[in-house]
Formats: structure tokens, C-alpha cells, sequence
């Protein structure tokens, strides 16, 4: 049985996967700032720029949930991203044991009326949950993760195309092993903040790596500022002068931190996440000058609360809430384009694995 509050891969055998899915937002204030979409989740490397007034308009969008295509099997804790029009989506825990990590790799064409028909793809060198990808210029980088019995420290890289998912490269390793880590990506490289270094106990921690891009997938991670508190299960994004973390195992805090040259600059506290208890597995994706938070787990609860904010380089804005997604889950992973959010999979309220699929046009 799962624990009411929090519980996770660590508690009595029960695991809480990772879901972490990156994301890329921006906002203005009182003057016109411009976000060029980090290259983690676009689908085509153009620049956005917003005034306050589209950026409440953004804030005040309506979401209406509906499904789409079900995916080709039930999972939760994959890791999906977007790229040029098509979703990706790696691994995954099959059931409840945490036991069931899976290699399997499906894509889709996405619309504004949902999720095309899955395909099956390359494989993942291993099996794999609770791993953290971003993209750039239609390359996937997934780091870390867990088979099931161990953290990994693996990080693999490959081509995406309308053809799926090219062959996966080994490329510079993590500095430890990790899971319920959160990744974001800026126009240069990867950050990854926080997770725990030990499968089957509480551990977090604050530590926080930066890695550049090369021709061989990933430079030498660096250490950058550690993060305020020990975390997991936190949901990271970035824009293209910030990063910004919400929540986590029984954490309702949102930091967020100047991206610099060299890693990044110093953590502030910002406009917490309105659960009571924690923020576990929700996934954040951006629209337009916009970030929403979709379900999530809450103390005893698994919610199906859908919450927006407008992010700036002075932190979150007041959260409102927004349509409730379909049925309460946690472990989902979410994506967006221009045209909607999708989320795939995740684990329900009776404790069940499921393989549905839900968009919101935007």
C-alpha cells in the first residue's frame, strides 16, 4: 500500500517516480522583456516577446482537457519531450514495484486536436524511469535515472526526426548516480538540480550541474550554486537568463536563480506552489508568457488540481488555478507546442498505472 503523504520509491518499497519534463517560459513586467525559447522543448528555435498585457492574456486562457491516442502501454516517471512537431517520450516504470523499468521508446505527431498514433522507436540503451531529458536542435539528452534496483549515472544522446529517434550515443556521465532529478536546459547547456543519490531511502540533495553542449554530446559537468534545500521530485525550467525549481517531496518552495556563463548566480525565494503539503511529480510546461503545473501529489491526496503563474527575472507571479486535469494523477509528463499541452501517462488515485493521454488546446 502506498503511504499517504509523500511516499516514494524509498518508503516501504513504493516508489514515486520522477517526472520531471522541461520546460521553457517568459514574462514581462512593467517593461518589454524578450525570452528566446531555450532549445529544451521548442519545436523551432524562434525568439518570444511579450508586453505585460499579452502576458495576462496568456495567464487567462481556459484550458479544456480532452483525450487523445492512448499510449502503447501503461507506465508512469517516463521523461517526454517536444521537438518540430512530435513527441518523444523514453522509459518509464511499468507497475507499482519499481521494479519494472522499461527501454521502450514511442513518438507521435502532435496537432491542436491531440496525439497522433504512437510508433515505436529505438530503444533506450537501458532500461530506464525516473530519468530527466531536454532537447536541443532536435537532439534528446536523458541523464540519469534508475533501473529499478540501482540509480544510474548515464547519459545518452540521440538525433530526433519525423522518423523517430536515431541511435543512441554514450556521452559524458553524471557525477553520481541520481534519480528524481530535474534537468532544464539554456541555449549552451544542461542544468540538473537536486535528486536523490540512493534508491531505497529519503535522501536528497541540493547539489546542482552544469553541462555544455559539444559534438560529443555533453562537455565535463561543472558544480554550479547549490540549490537553497535538499530536493527531489521538484519540476525545473529555464528561460534564457533564468532557472526556476517548484516544489518537490513535501516541498512547496519555488527558488529560482540567474543563469550566468560560468553556471549560475544565487538562489531567491519566490511565489510558493499553493499546495498545502509538497508538489510531487506535477509537470510544468510552458504557454506563451506562461507556465501550468498539471496534478501532482499533495499529502494524503493525488491531485488533479492545474495551477498558472507568470514567470519574470524577478521571480513567480500569483499562482491561479485553471481547469482541473481529467482525473487526479502524479508521475504524468507533460509537454507543449503552440498549439496545446499534452500529458502521457502516470499513477492514478487507486493506485493503478495508466496509459491515457490528455491535451488542452492553447
Amino acid at each position: 500500500m502506498r503511504q499517504a503523504t509523500g511516499t516514494d520509491h524509498g518508503s516501504n518499497g513504493s516508489l514515486l517516480g520522477s517526472i520531471i519534463i522541461i520546460i521553457i517560459v517568459m514574462t514581462v513586467v512593467t517593461t518589454t522583456l524578450t525570452y528566446s525559447a531555450p532549445l529544451a522543448l521548442q519545436s523551432s528555435s524562434t525568439s518570444i516577446s511579450s508586453t505585460s498585457s499579452s502576458s495576462s492574456a496568456n495567464l487567462g486562457i481556459t484550458l479544456a482537457w480532452g483525450t487523445t491516442s492512448s499510449y502503447p502501454v501503461n507506465e508512469w516517471t517516463s521523461s517526454c519531450v517536444a521537438s518540430s512537431g512530435y513527441i518523444y517520450c523514453v522509459g518509464g516504470n511499468g507497475g507499482e514495484s519499481g521494479t519494472t523499468a522499461l527501454d521502450s521508446v514511442y513518438y507521435a505527431q502532435l496537432s491542436g486536436s491531440g496525439v497522433g498514433p504512437w510508433m515505436n522507436t529505438t530503444a533506450y540503451p537501458t532500461v530506464v524511469t525516473e530519468e530527466s531529458c531536454v532537447t536541443s536542435s532536435n537532439t534528446i539528452y536523458c541523464i540519469g535515472g534508475s533501473n529499478g534496483s540501482s540509480t544510474l549515472n548515464q547519459v545518452y544522446y540521440a538525433s530526433l526526426s519525423g522518423e523517430g529517434v536515431g541511435s543512441w550515443e554514450s556521452t559524458t556521465a553524471y557525477p553520481v548516480g541520481l534519480s528524481y532529478h530535474s534537468c532544464a536546459a539554456s541555449d549552451t547547456g544542461v542544468y540538473c538540480v537536486g535528486g536523490g543519490d540512493d534508491l531505497y531511502d529519503l535522501s536528497a540533495t541540493a547539489n546542482v550541474y552544469y553541462a555544455p553542449f559539444s559534438e560529443q554530446g555533453l562537455g565535463s559537468w561543472s558544480a554550479a550554486t547549490d540549490y537553497p534545500i535538499a530536493v527531489r521530485q521538484q519540476s525545473c525550467v529555464a528561460t534564457n537568463t533564468d532557472l526556476f525549481c517548484f516544489g518537490g517531496r513535501d516541498e512547496t518552495g519555488v527558488y529560482y536563480a540567474p543563469i550566468t556563463p560560468s553556471g549560475l548566480g544565487p538562489w531567491a525565494n519566490t511565489t510558493g506552489y499553493p499546495f498545502t503539503v509538497g508538489a510531487n511529480l506535477m509537470s510544468c510546461v510552458p504557454v506563451g508568457t506562461s507556465v501550468y503545473c498539471v496534478a501532482g501529489h499533495t499529502g494524503a491526496n493525488v491531485s488533479s488540481a492545474v495551477y498558472g503563474a507568470q514567470l519574470s527575472s524577478t521571480g513567480v507571479g500569483r499562482w491561479v488555478r485553471n481547469t482541473d486535469y481529467p482525473q487526479p494523477v502524479w508521475g504524468a509528463s507533460c509537454v507543449s507546442t503552440d498549439q496545446a499541452i499534452y500529458c502521457v501517462g502516470g499513477e492514478e488515485t487507486n493506485s493503478s498505472i495508466t496509459n491515457g493521454v490528455a491535451f488542452a488546446p492553447v
